[in-house]
């Protein structure tokens, strides 16, 4: 199975592509995960990128995964008017994904707003949802893993396991349940990374890219 990634930090930190290609291959699916992503971009970005079409219009994949901003999220009609740009791209054989994020540490009320524009999305253009900030809090409120990098925002090698777990499980149509996923996600977060790929680290209390 070809995957497409399209999305931001919250897509590449601790490659949550790496940990879905885990999670479907020990289930069984072989995977071949590629990844655009940006910091602090959205759909809108990507749109105006040449590798973004190229890679939808060539690259022969079975699904694509989208993700908009996060943090601050810019509304329901930003993802709405972009994700519907992007599906308009989309190959007929292509199967479209949405990863729903989470809300900032100090914002659980505004989970519901980015949950209900991603599912009206979902929708709209008959994309499966990846439901992760819905589960995202339903963990963060019956286990004591560190759900947040040190920002608030961006996710800990747990939480990206989580948001790999929740893909995984909706790309293969497997049921989602919470001491699943929390077992599939604590699963995941053993994966070693290379110290050479790109990762988020604090320094001097500002958040920076390695």
């Amino acid at each position: 199975m070809k995957i497409l990634f399209i999305g931001n930090s919250h897509t590449f930190v601790h490659y949550v592509p790496l940990r879905v290609k885990h999670f479907l291959e020990e289930h069984g699916l072989d995977a071949d995960v590629t990844m655009l992503s940006i910091p602090a971009v959205g759909l809108d970005y990507h749109l105006q990128l040449s590798q973004t079409y190229f890679n939808l219009m060539c690259g022969d994949y079975d699904a694509v995964i989208l993700q908009h901003n996060a943090h601050p999220f810019p509304g329901k009609q930003s993802l709405q008017e972009n994700g519907r740009k992007i599906a308009d791209l989309v190959p007929e054989k292509t199967k479209i994904y949405l990863y729903m994020t989470w809300s900032e540490k100090n914002n659980p009320d505004g989970q519901k707003v980015m949950s209900e524009a991603y599912r009206e999305l979902g929708a709209a253009i008959d994309a499966s949802v990846c439901p992760v900030g819905e589960w995202w809090w339903k963990i963060k409120e019956n286990y004591p893993d560190e759900l947040y990098f040190e920002d608030g925002e961006h996710a800990s090698v747990f939480g990206s396991s989580l948001a790999a777990a929740v893909i995984g499980r909706t790309i293969m149509a497997m049921h989602l349940e919470m001491d699943e996923l929390y077992k599939d996600a604590k699963r995941l977060e053993e994966l070693k990374q290379d110290r050479k790929m790109i990762d988020l680290v604090m320094k001097d209390g500002q958040l920076n890219v390695e």
